[in-house]
């Protein structure tokens, strides 16, 4: 990463202190003062360590481990079949004849319950199904957590280094002030030159402070990832200049497959499997069984009584809930393969927007930027000798800037192209890049 280089002081020296306002000499100054100071009382901040710091404080993340622990409690109040009942009968009392008063009464005092045992263990594997859509959905807001933690940390690195080029043109514009006004002195370019160049670098110093802004903007939505109001980091570790990996596509398109975006169809296909299962079990025969013990007044005698419920009627009264249970299996399966399809898709077109981009920057970086330096190495000798106009040296010098933030945006582009194919595929950069060798 490369240190942001402070302006020159010279600018306030005794020499020069008039040929530059004191707007731009305050906003030039406090602008790099302020972002150099508050990035010196603490440490870099790398990729690993906002990645890692997100996923482990996100405010969003911590809900699903609620929505865990319930569907566990629902598991387990599954298993909990409906509890026996106690029943107490009284026969044969307050009658007429014989049967009058409670003489001939008989007390049956008994109890039942239900035989659910397979019923049961059907209930608590279906409640049990459904936590695997929910670590399906917590692995999607997972990587939709990473991704846009790797988006922010890439625009406020990306910020950083427009600072850093920024900066470097105003003293670039500084230094070339001091030339022409020693051109203006020796009587070879008007004094106009001197005037342009102190706008110049004005503009410049403008443009430092805009992007000091957006870079502290960034710096609180990267801070926000881990629920922190502000940041507590310093720059940014790293540089949008990494080289862009090599990538196979045919390889990334078949990572999609394990994609929790498609995988979530196939755990709420499982669920409607046990969904189905359950729905039969329940069709099935469910046996009553009745036990108890009966009280005769009238010979004062006592008797076991027991008995058996079984359901009459067809197995297949639930036949329409268990049609609707299919339908919805498969129309899983087809969303499955339609998400698939989506994901492949937009798989192949980030990987050539990524080679593109890849190309772009190596042109930029290898012959581009190199001949525009040369370019505006000659321009300015040629314009120290008089043969060219401040316009023209102007013109170079603006070229190869806008060059150097062409190749910037390249390479933030062809990362964020890579956070994408990383969100898509599951895999990390690092694996992206071993994988396309």
């Amino acid at each position: 990463m490369r240190k942001v280089k402070r302006p020159n002081r010279g600018i306030k020296s005794r020499r020069h202190r008039g040929w530059v306002s004191t707007a731009a000499r305050f906003l030039l100054c406090a602008a790099t003062l302020a972002w150099a100071q508050e990035y010196r009382v603490t440490s870099p901040l790398t990729f690993e360590q906002a990645v890692l710091k997100s996923l482990h404080s996100h405010p969003e993340l911590a809900g699903y481990q609620h929505q865990l622990d319930a569907a566990n409690a629902r598991a387990a109040q599954a298993g909990i079949g409906p509890r026996p009942q106690l029943g107490l009968e009284v026969e044969d009392v307050a009658g007429t004849g014989d049967f009058s008063g409670v003489e001939s009464a008989q007390t049956t005092l008994g109890i039942s319950w239900l035989l659910q045992g397979e019923l049961l263990n059907q209930r608590v594997a279906t409640a049990r199904s459904k936590t695997a859509v929910i670590e399906r959905q917590r692995q999607i807001l997972e990587l939709d957590v990473a991704a846009d933690t790797a988006r922010y940390f890439l625009q406020a690195m990306a910020q950083q280094e427009r600072l850093v080029l920024a900066l470097s043109a105003a003293e670039q514009a500084r230094n070339a002030l001091v030339d022409i006004r020693r051109q203006v002195n020796a009587g070879k370019v008007p004094q106009a030159d001197a005037s342009r160049a102190e706008a110049e670098l004005e503009r410049y110093a403008l443009a430092a402070e805009d992007i000091e802004h957006e870079l502290e903007i960034s710096r609180h939505r990267l801070a926000a990832q881990w629920g922190e109001r502000s940041p507590g980091f310093g720059e940014i570790a790293g540089s949008l200049s990494s080289p862009i990996p090599f990538i196979d596509v045919a390889q990334l398109r078949a990572q999609v497959a394990d994609n929790p975006n498609v995988a979530i169809f196939l755990s709420r296909e499982r669920v409607v499997d046990a969904e189905i299962a359950l729905a039969r079990a329940e069709a099935g025969v469910q046996w009553r069984i009745d036990v108890g013990i009966r009280r005769l007044e009238a010979t004062d005698d006592y008797g076991l009584v027991a008995g058996v419920g079984i359901p009459i009627g067809r197995r297949g009264r639930n036949r329409s809930e268990l049609a609707a249970l299919v339908a919805e299996q498969n129309r899983y399966r087809a969303e499955m393969d339609a998400k698939e399809l989506e994901l492949e898709t937009r798989v192949y077109t980030m990987a050539q927007q990524l080679l593109h981009s890849r190309h772009v920057a190596e042109a930029l970086s290898a012959r581009i930027i190199p001949s525009l330096e040369r370019a505006e190495a000659d321009t300015r000798a040629a314009y120290r000798l008089g043969k060219y106009s401040y316009y023209e040296l102007v013109a170079a010098q603006q070229q190869l800037i806008d060059a150097r933030l062409s190749f910037l945006e390249t390479q933030y582009r062809a990362h964020l192209y890579l956070i994408e194919l990383e969100k898509l595929t599951g895999l990390s950069l690092t694996q992206i890049s071993e994988r396309g060798k």
